[in-house]
């Protein structure tokens, strides 16, 4: 494990996922240690209805699936999806506004 790891700190950021897949095959019995202690670059994925991008994370993901804070939409679709209350969903809406805004100055 302490050498999987020291391989993970020398491997350049574009071969972590490459990197972490081949040890956790190796590896399998310490899969939860390594996935927990090595740290993968950010998902992005282009939301087609809004034209914009969303970063895709726990709090966002049902299954395999990713709900997009500019849509409202699943990616890929998925059926019985929990969504935001309308209350929740709005106070979605004007967080991503205000965030653009500050973004943007």
């Amino acid at each position: 494990m302490e050498g999987a790891l020291g391989l993970m700190r020398r491997m350049p950021p574009k071969h972590t996922e490459t990197a972490l897949s081949a040890l956790l095959s190796l590896l399998p019995h310490h899969s939860s240690d390594l996935l927990s202690q090595v740290d993968q670059p950010l998902q992005i994925l282009h939301d087609v209805d809004s034209g914009k991008e969303f970063i895709l994370c726990e709090y966002n993901r049902d299954a395999d699936s990713y709900r997009s804070p500019w849509s409202n939409k699943y990616h890929p679709p998925l059926e019985d999806a929990p969504y935001p209350t309308s209350e929740l969903r709005n106070l979605e809406i004007e967080a991503n506004d205000i965030f653009a805004i500050y973004r943007d100055q």
